[in-house]
This record gives C-alpha cells, structure tokens and sequence, in this order.
C-alpha cells in the first residue's frame, strides 16, 4: 500500500526538454524562424535525440515549431494573417464559453479562477511579461476546462499557446494593467454567475488586443 514516504513519478525527460523548448521561444531567447538544430539541442540541453524529437513533434502540432521532413525544423515565424484569425477564434471561443459556462461553474472552479488573477497580478507587478503571457492563458484556460464541448476545449489549449508567444507585453501588443483589469471584471462576472457580462468583456478584451496587435505589426513593417 503507497505510504506518504513513497516517491512521486518522475516527469518524462520528452516533457523536460519541451517545457525547456516552449519556454525559450515564449521568452524570446529563441526567436521566430530561427532554424533548430538537433545537434545544438542536445548540447544545450544534455539529452539525447529522441527526446528532443519527440518535443518539436508536439510543439508543431501545436504550431509554436515548423518542422519540414528533409529541409528544416524552426521556430514557427509570425504569420500575422494567421495570429489576427486564430485571436479571433480565440476571442469568440472564450466568449461563448463564458456566456454559456459561467452559471455552471462551481464554487471551486472560481477559487481556482481567482488564483489564477493573483498570477496574472504577481506577473503585472513583476513586470515579467512572459509569466503574464502565460499566466492570462491559464486563467482563460480555467473557464475552458470546464466546458463540456471537447471540441471547443481542445482548440482553445492549441489556439491559446500558439498565441501566448506574439501577446506578451515585451511586444508592446497590449497594456499590462489593461489587461488585469479586464480580467479583474471578467472575475467580478462569474462571481455573480453573470454569463453576459463575462462575455461582454471577453469580447471585448480580445477584440482590443487584435487591434493592438495589427497596429503594432503595421507600424513595424518596413514596406509601408
């Protein structure tokens, strides 16, 4: 019979290098397009190939890396058609869940939403803005786990680190305080179980952060 002593189930060396991975490109210290060689990776990070293979198959399933059989494996580079669409879906995903979820959410589930607005506050005050980026996307994810649709649920996850990477203050995509306090609404909404006015504000939280970003994105081009 398991004990309090018995020892806890080590993480997969694959889940190490890719938390490792992830972290890099959402900080920046691997940049958008920057071609990913195994070699390197396995010096960098003391493992072997087939863990480091295993960690860049999933990140581009989830979009943050591309791999091409035969001709490279990068850092997936800002496509910012695509990050406007997937902000969008994003955007009317969170919506529709809060308009529909919020009156079922339990009282645990908003502990844990309130938890997750305290990270979002540290990171604000941090000024670490990767710690923000992903601190926002796990609150959102708070009121995405507990819709019954697994579509829904599984898009989201996908969509939501794709886009955490381009969103960070460190981009100049948004203000900080803006977004807290939106979240601090959105909060204050399920708390009183008030599905439309959390959607109102989800609506109206990504909606903002699309217009900041393709106002950033068009002031930084060159062509223009």
């Amino acid at each position: 019979m398991p004990t309090t002593d018995a020892p806890q189930p080590r993480r997969l060396l694959r889940d190490e290098v890719y938390d490792t991975i992830l972290g890099a490109i959402l900080d920046g210290t691997l940049e958008p397009g920057e071609v990913l060689h195994d070699e390197e990776l396995m010096t960098w990070l003391g493992s072997s190939r087939t863990p480091i293979r295993e960690a860049l198959n999933r990140l581009a399933e989830e979009d943050v890396v591309e791999l091409v059989p035969h001709r490279h494996t990068r850092v997936a580079p800002i496509d910012i058609a695509a990050v406007n669409e997937g902000l969008f879906v994003t955007g009317a995903i969170h919506e529709h869940i809060a308009r529909t979820n919020t009156a079922n959410l339990t009282d645990e589930q908003i502990d844990e939403l309130r938890r997750r607005l305290v990270l979002v506050s540290e990171a604000v005050d941090g000024d670490d803005a990767v710690a923000l980026g992903q601190a926002i996307r796990e609150y959102f994810l708070v009121l995405v786990a507990a819709s019954p649709n697994a579509v829904l649920r599984a898009k989201a996850e996908t969509l939501s680190l794709k886009l955490t990477r381009f969103l960070t203050p460190r981009e100049n995509l948004r203000t900080p305080e803006q977004a807290l306090e939106f979240l601090h609404g959105i909060t204050a909404a399920v708390e009183k179980r008030d599905g439309d006015r959390a959607g109102d504000l989800s609506r109206e939280l990504h909606a903002t952060t699309r217009s900041n970003f393709i106002d950033h994105y068009r002031e930084s081009d060159p062509s223009d």
